[in-house]
């Protein structure tokens, strides 16, 4: 009888056994045939889709081949050409009219989970017509990315060493070009920048430490050197910077920055020493979806002499840019904007230097021209300083591609410290008007074009020596990969 007990749940066993692989292989079989039917659809999704889809999902998958590694590419294609850039006809070599093809490629690498590999390779090469002392060719490779970023696990905490570009901070009026020496060739930061955003999800907190050095073979030697890039930058600069924003008020945007920057002597005459403190507070409110209005102002002090560390001066310099947005949300998502920026500058013979800088913020956001004009002043390009400047603006799209943009400044100058010099008069105080009229069309997502034209005609702040009218216009065609 025990035998057969024992006989009995055995054949129970067996028959639960049987009974769960049934359900197993039952529940198997739906799956599958629901994954089989799911990839169906997706492959008849695909099917369904145009020419153009089908090779943006090619080209998204290309750039993606392994879980680990992504990769992409760019083609910059530039004519230029500038009239006057001395703002005297009668200078020779008054003309610049240059080819610049920019060609870059990049990888990034995941090689463990939440920690990546950055690279990136860029060549630009120039070709000359005008002036005749530069024609020819010129050309090197530069490494502008490199870098390691580091992500925590449990914390939104970011980490990223190395080559980097800080464009991402959003703070465009101080922080955007590393290397203001070689244009818009490149734009990088030797730094390291630690990033964490607060539990509220609102507060964000970037903090950067750099050490920017002047000559492009520093760190990263360029392949091919071109002996005019020699240098990226006007010295060699350590720093850091604190950028916190807070967005917790409803249509408020709060940040508040502060910068400091340590100048070394340098081989340029273009060059500063010493210490600067820069402290700058914005206020962003957003009315509605028509009106918004942003407000930065920024204070500096410190200690500032010439590129070999004499005359020595402190500095107290203060800055601000204000601006008025409305967007008509209409069909033509027009835009219209009104600014006004003011910028101090140096009083003639005075023992404080009130000379604003615009530290990073040296690049034509102002205009392609004023990397020439602003030398008749302060020798750099794009050094923009001793200026009150309104501002007016218009953009819309009459077609879907199509963005039309044109721009007015008036430029101030606030104090004269050149008066009665070669270049400058000896009362006079407007800089000049300037213009900007630009045509962007996007082809597809990967080929875009633009046409800009720019024109500044100098006031009664220069002398007759340097009074004629700039020009520029530039062709510019942009591939993506």
């Amino acid at each position: 009888m025990m035998t057969a007990v024992i006989g009995s749940k055995y054949q129970q066993k067996r028959e639960k056994i049987f009974f769960v692989v049934c359900l197993s292989l039952l529940f198997v079989g739906i799956c599958s045939s629901a994954a089989d039917e799911a990839e169906t659809k997706e492959e008849e999704r695909i099917e369904d889709f145009s020419f153009a889809e089908r090779t943006e999902l090619w080209i998204e998958q290309s750039k993606n081949p392994l879980p680990w590694l992504k990769w992409g590419a760019d083609l910059r294609i530039r004519p230029e050409y500038y009239s006057n850039t001395k703002q005297n006809n009668d200078t020779s070599d008054h003309e610049l009219n240059q080819q610049r093809i920019r060609f870059r490629v990049w990888t990034e690498m995941e090689a463990f989970e939440n920690f990546s590999f950055y690279i990136r390779g860029n060549n630009e090469s120039r070709t000359y017509i005008k002036p005749d002392s530069e024609q020819g060719y010129f050309g090197e490779l530069l490494i502008d990315g490199f870098y390691l970023k580091a992500e925590a696990k449990e914390i939104p905490l970011q980490f990223k060493l190395g080559r980097q570009e800080l464009s991402n901070l959003k703070v465009p009026w101080l922080i955007q070009d590393g290397t203001t020496q070689d244009g818009t060739r490149s734009t990088f930061f030797d730094s390291a920048r630690i990033s964490y955003e607060f539990s509220d999800e609102d507060t964000t907190l970037d903090a950067v430490y750099m050490y920017m050095c002047a000559r492009s073979d520093s760190w990263l030697p360029p392949i091919g050197r071109r002996p005019s890039e020699k240098y990226v930058a006007e010295q060699d600069i350590q720093g850091g910077i604190l950028l916190a924003r807070n967005r917790s008020l409803e249509d408020l945007t709060l940040e508040g920055l502060l910068i400091y920057t340590h100048a070394y002597e340098s081989d340029l005459n273009q060059g500063w020493t010493g210490d600067l403190v820069t402290v700058r507070p914005k206020v962003v409110y957003e009315w509605d979806d028509c009106w918004s209005w942003s407000t930065e102002i920024a204070g500096q002090f410190g200690r500032r002499g010439d590129h070999q560390g004499e005359n020595m001066k402190p500095v107290l310099a203060y800055g601000g840019l204000s601006q008025l947005d409305y967007s008509f949300n209409d069909s033509w998502n027009t835009k219209l904007s009104f600014a006004l920026e003011y910028l101090s500058g140096n009083r003639k013979d005075s023992s404080v230097d009130n000379r604003f800088d615009v530290l990073w913020g040296r690049y034509s956001r102002l205009g392609e021209l004023m990397s020439y004009s602003t030398r008749l002043d302060g020798g750099r390009k794009y050094d923009y300083f001793n200026m009150a400047s309104p501002y007016l603006a218009i953009t819309l799209q009459p077609m879907e591609k199509l963005t039309l943009g044109t721009n007015y400044r008036a430029m101030f100058a606030p104090e004269n410290p050149y008066a009665g010099d070669e270049n400058h008069s000896v009362n006079g105080h407007f800089k000049g008007h300037l213009l900007r009229v630009r045509t962007d069309y996007a082809f597809s997502k990967h080929l875009a074009a633009h046409i800009l034209f720019e024109t500044l005609q100098p006031g009664d702040y220069y002398s007759s020596n340097a009074d004629d009218p700039i020009y520029y216009i530039r062709c510019e065609l942009n591939l993506s990969y």
